[in-house]
């Protein structure tokens, strides 16, 4: 296990245009930090993270789905920013892996390909409640990312 943590760490994450729409509404722009805005997240890979987390519990894969976008950060800095988060992702995609053979499971890019169309399923759903009448404003509210976890 500790031989594929170190090799998924080194690999870029793609993802997909869903994830960037979320990622565009409740995340600070990388290099402002420092700026005080209404924005939940003040890194990238936490959004990518959070729509994940949101695919797998709603089981929302988007198989196949598009991952056009690569990246700022390599799978690394979800490890350095909350070990136990990079961790959850990895065991939650093995977790999903259909195969036969001992080796898809130790697959790197296949596990982040996984963790990805989870992310990109997460995001779309996060979307859709957002058309929802009465919803159209979830998650603006720090409030809502707080009830949301605790509703978990």
């Amino acid at each position: 296990m500790e031989k594929l943590f170190i090799e998924i760490n080194k690999r870029d994450v793609h993802y997909g245009n869903h994830v960037e729409q979320i990622r565009d509404m409740f995340a600070r722009k990388q290099e402002s930090l420092s700026k005080k805005d209404d924005k939940f997240f003040s890194k990238y890979w936490q959004v990518y993270a959070w729509t994940a987390i949101i695919g797998f519990i709603n089981d929302k894969r988007e198989f196949g789905a598009d991952l056009p976008n690569k990246s700022s950060f390599q799978y690394q800095m979800i490890s350095n920013g909350s070990e136990s988060i990079a961790h959850a992702l990895l065991l939650m995609a093995i977790g999903k892996v259909e195969t036969s053979k001992a080796d898809d499971f130790l697959n790197s890019r296949k596990l982040l390909t996984i963790i990805s169309e989870y992310a990109e399923g997460g995001a779309k759903h996060i979307l859709e409640i957002r058309q929802t009448p009465g919803y159209e404003r979830k998650f603006d509210s720090p409030d809502d990312f707080l009830l949301e976890v605790v509703k978990r």
